[in-house]
């Protein structure tokens, strides 16, 4: 019997051919050749015209100048905003990877860190340096436009003149704030230090933020508003060695103990069944032994300060996917609910965690899934209380629940249904 011809084995070879030129096509589409890609951007701006518009621009950037379009576009379909082949942040750092690790630093701008920058650059042209949205000052104060920073009598001449870049790294820094340098060294780059104008005490190493503030102040030398007693007296030897000796940077006393001579009350919220102090943890990590520009000498924002150690709720409050938060988690007013110091109530809470949530929840104290001593979660054995249910820190269920209400938060107890 004749064999018959192998068309399956043909057929398989033609196929197979296909696909790999379709997909040697489709992958080599964004780097295609000038004269293919210029007919597709024309295409492109049969519906965008204002791209040709942006196209006129001085700075552009370098894909869009060689009218890349699906460098960066899918022009079919996308699950990203734009049509963007991947997400914003993402899809940029693909490209632009920092030179010299420079974008792998401790601490990052906000917009740099959640993949939005769209907020400082322009994705196509632009006619400021960098593809930035705006020049200098303005581009900075779009954000950050505290009237009452830059508003003081005297004021720091770079932050005057809007020259933010003069101490702040744009990106990425191994210091807070982004400041350029070491904060212990940043400000001796212009400034010269002297004894002769701290009391004779050494503090060409120190801090200068500690007593300073760098943008502007209504007190002389760019003191800040609130001073701590002993300093405002120019008693530094209230706390610190004589100028002359030694160790004049040294404390008097040891531990806390130089803190609670003068504030005693707090020593007695130390003593109480939860507190704030332990092992590493000293007063200055939250307050300015000099001046500060907040209430009770903090040493930054109750949000910052907090977030500082407390670093699940930053990550909390950073997630995008968590858009239930407490409003006052949001404004950074941690000590509404909470004891700075010292607590003997669980979480440092002011009350028992009921009564605090209640103070402002009234019609939960009467209307509410049953919480409070005569109720037992089954999972932990432990007393049924609001945050059984809610995380208030964060999540991405309404109300904070910690799971989807519908069904997922009631069998995480109620198993039979």
């Amino acid at each position: 019997m004749p064999k018959m011809p192998k068309v399956k084995n043909y057929t398989f070879l033609f196929y197979l051919i296909f696909f790999v030129v379709f997909l040697s096509s489709m992958t080599s589409a964004p780097g295609a050749n000038a004269a293919d890609t210029k007919v597709g951007f024309e295409k492109c701006i049969e519906c965008h015209p204002k791209i040709q518009q942006e196209m006129a621009q001085k700075g552009r950037h370098e894909p869009f100048k060689k009218y890349q379009c699906s460098s960066c576009h899918n022009p079919h379909a996308s699950n990203h905003e734009y049509l963007a082949r991947n997400e914003i942040g993402t899809l940029c750092k693909n490209c632009h990877k920092g030179k010299k690790r420079s974008f792998d630093k401790k601490y990052s701008h906000l917009p740099f860190e959640q993949g939005e920058c769209l907020k400082c650059h322009s994705p196509h042209s632009s006619k400021n340096p960098k593809l930035l949205t705006a020049r200098g000052e303005q581009l900075c104060f779009g954000c950050h436009d505290d009237k009452e920073m830059f508003s003081k009598k005297n004021e720091h001449d770079p932050a005057r003149k809007g020259n933010c870049l003069t101490c702040h790294s744009h990106h990425t820094s191994d210091y807070e704030e982004l400041v350029e340098k070491n904060p212990e060294r940043i400000c001796v780059t212009c400034h010269s230090v002297t004894k002769k104008s701290h009391f004779n005490y050494p503090v060409q190493s120190a801090d200068c933020m500690s007593c300073h503030n760098p943008h502007g102040s209504n007190r002389s030398k760019l003191i800040k508003k609130n001073l701590h007693k002993p300093f405002a007296g120019m008693k530094c030897a209230k706390c610190h060695n004589p100028a002359g000796s030694a160790d004049p940077l040294g404390i008097k006393s040891k531990g806390i103990s130089v803190c609670t001579t003068c504030h005693p009350l707090v020593e007695e919220d130390f003593k109480k069944v939860n507190t704030h102090v332990g092992e590493g943890v000293f007063c200055t990590d939250c307050h300015s032994p000099h001046a500060s520009d907040e209430a009770h000498l903090k040493k930054a924002k109750e949000k910052k300060i907090c977030t500082a150690c407390h670093q699940d709720t930053k990550e909390r409050l950073k997630d995008k996917n968590n858009k239930y938060k407490h409003p006052l988690v949001m404004e950074g007013k941690c000590t509404d609910c909470h004891r700075p110091h010292g607590s003997d109530f669980e979480l440092l809470y002011s009350t028992d965690e009921i009564s605090t949530c209640v103070d402002c929840h009234k019609r939960h104290a009467s209307f509410t899934h049953p919480v409070g001593k005569n109720t037992i979660d089954p999972r932990t054995k432990g007393e049924i209380t609001c945050s059984t249910c809610h995380n208030l820190m964060g999540s991405p269920h309404d109300f904070a629940l910690r799971f989807d209400q519908k069904k997922e938060m009631c069998i995480q107890c109620h198993k039979g249904y």
